[in-house]
């Protein structure tokens, strides 16, 4: 069996462009389902793009790689924060040309000469991709979807017995490609407090309930706001003017109360007002 002879490249094997339609940048959809709130937010970020993107990235608030498209929802925020998609359209495509052989390794005429292989890859000692030609008057080709970076490529003649030449001189294209960003911002506005509307001064507080509950401090709206029921208190004992929670509730003293079970705060409150 003769060896197929290696004269692909009388002509150099040429790379006529890798200039694909997503070397231009496409564009991203990107929005959240609010983008402004008061006090907490839990944002829920939609995008799409389109073309569809070869990959993307998220940065600002969020981090990550993202689909081309997709939804997510994101733990709530109390401040106002920028969330950015990048995407990126590398998809190009190289065209290759060459001239058959016409000769076998011992110098007589190639005679069945069936077509072609093209190896190519991200690395020149790894070109494991492999796109058959069964064609043997062939002289062109394009391999398509290739990603960024640069490429390798070499071929090889096949005869009609499945015998192979060897590689021919490897060349190279540099897929280039494009990109864009989005970003949405979402801006959280602290709660204006409510008015703690004290008392004028030098009037007199007194119990209007027996109810007594502990305190907690609501994160979210920075107040304190009334607990659970802690304990019991006879109505028309002295309330603190100085210590206000909601509408109508003021501390008093422990010592005044009957305390059932244990507050979670230092301070108590009852239901009050002007005696």
């Amino acid at each position: 069996m003769h060896k197929v002879s290696y004269a692909l490249f009388a002509l150099p094997l040429l790379l006529l462009g890798s200039i694909a339609q997503a070397q231009t940048a496409g564009t991203i959809t990107f929005n959240a389902n609010q983008t402004s709130a008061t006090g907490s937010l839990t944002p829920v970020l939609t995008w799409s793009t389109s073309p569809v993107a070869s990959s993307c990235t998220a940065s600002g608030a969020w981090s990550g790689t993202k689909f081309a498209s997709g939804s997510e929802t994101l733990a709530a925020i109390t401040s106002s924060k920028s969330y950015t998609l990048t995407c990126t359209w590398g998809n190009g495509s190289a065209t290759l040309n060459w001239t058959a052989p016409t000769k076998n390794t011992d110098g007589t005429t190639l005679t069945d000469l069936a077509g072609f292989k093209v190896l190519y890859g991200t690395s020149s000692t790894a070109l494991n991709n492999v796109t058959s030609i069964n064609d043997a008057k062939a002289t062109t080709t394009t391999i398509a979807a290739l990603g960024q970076g640069t490429w390798y490529f070499t071929m090889r003649a096949v005869n009609t017995k499945g015998a192979e030449s060897d590689n021919g001189a490897i060349q190279q294209k540099v897929i280039t490609g494009a990109s864009a960003a989005k970003t949405v911002n979402i801006t959280i506005t602290a709660p204006t407090p409510p008015p703690t509307n004290p008392p004028p001064t030098g009037t007199t507080l007194k119990t209007t309930s027996t109810r007594v509950y502990d305190v907690i401090w609501d994160d979210v709206n920075s107040v304190r706001i009334r607990g659970r029921q802690v304990g019991t208190i006879a109505i028309g004992k002295a309330c603190d003017a100085n210590y206000h929670v909601g509408t109508n509730y003021y501390g008093v003293n422990k010592a005044d109360a009957k305390i059932t079970v244990t507050p979670r705060s230092n301070r108590v409150i009852v239901s009050c007002a002007k005696s």
